[in-house]
């Protein structure tokens, strides 16, 4: 069923084509891990040496070009998004499964052929595209070389030239971090912790630059708790948890300590992805089994996070391709969930993800269409309950339900909510509360983002908590030191290795993000 997003594309896709089958001949990738060009291309070569303002500009042209032909071809319509109702489903409970001893030798031909499950709050991620006939990210980049003659109105833009930020993610620089962590509560403690998680990270990387969550397989199971068997080949979704920790702290592929195992990740992430075009916009799908939401969410913040912290003109193309496959995704609702368009409608567990994804990109000066982040603010309203103060699943709670309220309460300080919005505050309350919940890393994740960002007493008193617990249950020898393994709520299944990553982010949470409500802010809310 075709979607309309408030202007219907489908009729330009035809006259698109012959264009972007010019285009996508253009790049390459470039195997030598030694080459800081994730994938340069002789011909826009000179894009590497581009200053950053000139890469954003064209980007810019290129994308309100296409969707400037795409408005004069339709008339707008507009998505009732406001009659939809709430399905109630929330998925099944999941099932115990044990993971297979597999020769580590033989990963790249493991098969998920368990059935999709639907999971509350969870990552249902899966199996990726065969490795043996790996796409040429030649696919998906966009040449806006030939649209620089002719300017759309400023107007018309998500976010004009002059209102860019270009230091968004300065949290995370050396200087900016030391700040942060003393101000927000961080210690030499937490951050030993992290740089000890990013070391037992990069030790379960796989030789082309993916993970697994099945990471015992890698390291001939020294450090055990590996996933469940059906998670095994969820590589797109392991790759980027992987990856938002060296992100977090301030490593990238162009500076750090683990330069070379970044851009290995970074590479695997793009190359794994499925080119196309959706909606008369072309798009990079890093979803896997079915569509599944959750592994191209995580991996798109991944993208946006390299590309708004270096600039590096190579990951503009495919990362805007990858918002732009969030944008076309989008349910009537205006949530998501498991599936491309799903039916359902959205779930606030995707829901949390996407939006995370797209702010990543807007913070990163690529393009994110108002309509898609209304559409988001729509579907918030519609599971809320309490004022606000509350979220739910897919639906409305009579009660408090932390980790969909915590994910809630996030989304909205993202798309707007002043420190001062009553529900916000009645929100922050419950949470505080609620307290740290050492079975529910998932919800310790997304609570420590909005108490950290609403500050007071609470977050005092949270953080102290939840960072001196995550610093004590650290592995401190043999094959698992550097990372943590407990049994967590909506995560149920996922190993070591996810497990790792959400404590590790949980400790970079002082300096992942500038404040949101500070006097003068680096991170405002998308404009609308």
């Amino acid at each position: 069923m075709h979607r309309d997003f408030g202007f219907d594309m489908s009729s330009t896709t035809e006259q698109l084509r012959p264009e972007l089958d010019r285009l996508l001949t253009d790049f390459r990738v470039d195997e030598d891990d030694n080459n800081d060009e994730l994938y340069p291309s002789s011909r826009f070569g000179f894009l590497k040496d581009a200053p950053a303002w000139l890469i954003s500009t064209l980007l810019h042209v290129g994308i309100l070009l296409a969707l400037g032909l795409v408005s004069l071809t339709d008339p707008v319509r507009m998505v009732n998004v406001l009659s939809a109702t709430a399905t109630g489903e929330e998925g099944p409970e999941i099932e115990e499964f044990s993971i297979e001893q597999i020769d580590p030798g033989e990963m790249e031909v493991v098969e998920d052929t368990s059935e999709p499950v639907e999971m509350t709050e969870s990552f249902d991620m899966a199996e990726p595209i065969p490795l043996d006939v790996p796409l040429d990210i030649a696919a998906v980049p966009l040449d806006v070389s030939d649209f620089a003659s002719e300017m759309a109105p400023t107007a018309a833009t998500l976010q004009t030239l002059a209102s860019v930020q270009t230091s968004a993610m300065d949290s995370r620089s050396d200087k900016m971090k030391k700040k942060l962590l003393r101000e927000y509560g961080g210690n030499s403690a937490s951050e030993a912790a992290v740089t000890n998680a990013l070391k037992w990270i990069s030790l379960h990387q796989m030789r082309d630059g993916r993970w697994t969550f099945a990471h015992n397989l890698v390291c001939n199971n020294r450090c055990g708790n590996g996933c469940e068997e059906k998670r095994s080949t969820a590589f797109n979704g392991a790759t980027a948890m992987a990856l938002l920790p060296f992100l977090g702290a301030g490593q990238t592929h162009k500076s750090g300590d683990f330069q070379s195992v970044v851009r290995r990740g970074l590479k695997y992430l793009i190359r794994s992805g499925r080119p196309g075009v959706k909606s008369g916009l072309p798009v990079l799908d890093l979803s896997e089994r079915d569509g599944n939401m959750y592994s191209h969410g995580l991996a798109t913040i991944a993208l946006s996070e390299a590309y708004a912290m270096t600039e590096d003109p190579t990951l503009a193309a495919p990362t805007q391709a990858a918002i732009n496959y969030i944008v076309a995704a989008q349910c009537r609702d205006g949530g998501w969930r498991y599936a491309f368009q799903d039916a359902r409608g959205g779930d606030t567990s995707v829901v949390g993800w996407q939006i995370m994804a797209l702010k990543s990109g807007y913070m990163g000066h690529l393009t994110v269409p108002p309509q898609t982040i209304m559409g988001s603010m729509r579907f918030l309203d519609k599971v809320q309950s309490n004022g606000g103060a509350w979220y739910g699943y897919a639906r409305p709670e009579t009660e408090l339900r932390p980790a969909t309220t915590a994910v809630g309460l996030l989304c909205r300080m993202y798309t707007g909510w002043d420190i001062n919005n009553r529900a916000l505050q009645k929100g922050v309350e419950g949470l505080a509360e609620t307290g740290v919940l050492k079975n529910d890393i998932y919800y310790n994740y997304y609570a420590a983002q909005v108490l950290r960002q609403t500050g007071g007493p609470e977050w005092e008193k949270f953080n102290t908590e939840l960072r001196d617990w995550l610093v004590d249950t650290q592995a401190k020898e043999g094959g698992a030191k550097g990372s943590w393994f407990f049994r967590s709520k909506h995560v149920s299944g996922a190993g070591r290795l996810c497990i790792t990553s959400f404590a590790t982010m949980i400790l970079e949470v002082y300096y992942r993000h500038m404040p949101l409500y500070a006097e003068q802010t680096e991170e405002d809310e998308f404009p609308l």
